[in-house]
């Protein structure tokens, strides 16, 4: 793709460009799978906190994912009527023990491995600075880095 913009050295427009190429690939996936950008990052966040023996919640759902309480809430609701997670009563629905069900630790496995193929595809352009552009994205999103050891 020719580089016609008269913006191409804003790199904030740049990273936002990006962010809405990325996205639109990833809907584009999704949509096979019927589930949106939202469902998926709610069903990947309650696997990987589940990996961590987390009791999974609403508030950390929204905590990790980094999706709005109300969104996440709404989108519970059509998770559990899909089937795909269930929650473990309490006294107050926000602090219900939010579990995938068999049928949803299932979807969501394929779902990441599915998304992973596509985030390799996309992102193999950076090839070695693959690691610094992680780096600088944490960075500017106020995150704690890594400094790779060179061992030669």
């Amino acid at each position: 793709m020719a580089d016609t913009s008269l913006n191409e050295n804003r790199l904030g427009l740049l990273i936002w460009q990006t962010a809405n190429v990325w996205q639109s690939r990833l809907r584009v996936k999704l949509h096979k799978f019927k589930i949106s950008l939202n469902e998926y990052l709610i069903l990947e966040t309650i696997f990987k906190l589940h990996k961590v023996n987390e009791s999974i919640t609403q508030i950390k759902i929204t905590k990790n994912s980094f999706i709005n309480t109300a969104v996440v809430s709404s989108k519970l609701n059509f998770l559990e009527d899909k089937k795909l997670i269930k929650r473990l009563s309490s006294y107050n629905k926000r602090s219900n023990n939010i579990v995938l069900t068999e049928k949803g630790s299932n979807f969501v496995i394929n779902l990441i491995n599915e998304i992973a193929n596509e985030e390799k595809i996309f992102f193999e352009k950076l090839n070695q600075e693959t690691f610094n552009f992680t780096n600088s994205l944490k960075l500017l999103l106020g995150k704690k880095i890594r400094i790779k050891a060179n061992y030669k």
